[in-house]
């Protein structure tokens, strides 16, 4: 298993990747299904895509210091066009010399970049798992993402459920024994494959 520093160190590739998958899920939404329901019950697939758009969004300025900004409807009449425009100053972001390094200021305060980059590799593989749950595509996950991505959840599960996470769904869905890595990760957030 990868360890935390490892991971922090991949973070911004592993965001460039993760990104690249959810670029495809977000390209094939259908027309009519912009307002299905998605596993994350309070909000459907516009509304799922506008929180990855915003969260992209602000992962520059996080980065640059200015700490974490309420964007609203950033979607416009373009998603795939406004998740891009989001992504691109988000991955340049995280590869800027000694990013990995730094403290930076999120919703949650101050933590090492590292692990904020790392948390939204987390945020955006599981929502792109509830964007392609919700509009019928393939929701396998990318192995190395979901290795990483699940320790970060074991590492963090206790201190996220206290803060009272939306990230953690309505509490850990029981998987059984015999569950495979995925339907293990899911369970932790509330989710059932």
């Amino acid at each position: 298993m990868t360890t935390q520093n490892e991971a922090e160190a991949m973070a911004p590739r592993l965001y460039k990747k993760v990104t690249a998958n959810t670029h495809k899920l977000v390209a094939a939404v259908q027309s009519g299904q912009w307002h299905d329901s998605t596993p994350c019950t309070d909000w459907d697939v516009m509304q799922l895509t506008n929180h990855l758009v915003s969260g992209a969004r602000n992962i520059a300025g996080i980065m640059a210091g200015d700490g974490p900004q309420n964007y609203g409807d950033v979607l416009g009449d373009d998603a795939l066009a406004a998740f891009d425009a989001a992504v691109g100053p988000a991955v340049a972001a995280l590869n800027e010399t000694g990013a990995m390094t730094r403290t930076v200021v999120a919703r949650r305060g101050e933590q090492p970049a590292g692990d904020y980059a790392l948390g939204q590799v987390q945020e955006m593989l599981v929502h792109g798992w509830d964007l392609a749950i919700a509009t019928g595509q393939d929701a396998t996950m990318d192995a190395e993402l979901l290795e990483v991505s699940y320790a970060r959840a074991l590492r963090n599960r206790d201190r996220l459920r206290a803060g009272g996470s939306t990230a953690w769904g309505e509490g850990e869905a029981s998987v059984g024994e015999t569950a495979d890595l995925q339907a293990q990760y899911l369970g932790i957030l509330g989710r059932t494959a």
